[in-house]
């Protein structure tokens, strides 16, 4: 007998999802992401969580006024990480 609902659906990652210039640059703010949370004994995401990370990585701000209007980062956010976000985004 053949296989009954043998159709296989493969779910993309999240780094498959990214336009191929980004993908160096997400990885490299997931990394970052990574290190933050370790240090503040926290989960990743509640750092930023991926769908910031790509927002990020396809905007490509250059100034904490440049953070306002991304999902996901508000005035805290943007006071505590923005910076360092920005020193990622720069070196990539």
């Amino acid at each position: 007998m053949g296989r009954r609902g043998s159709t296989t659906v493969r779910r993309a990652t999240v780094s498959e999802t990214i336009e191929p210039v980004d993908r160096g640059l997400f990885e490299a703010l997931r990394a970052w992401r990574t290190e933050a949370a370790r240090e503040q004994g926290v989960p990743a995401y509640v750092v930023f969580n991926d769908a910031t990370l790509r927002a990020l990585a396809a905007v490509r701000p250059g100034s904490l006024a440049d953070l306002e209007g991304i999902s996901g980062i508000g005035t805290k956010k943007r006071e505590t990480y923005g910076d360092a976000v920005l020193a990622v985004i720069a070196a990539a």
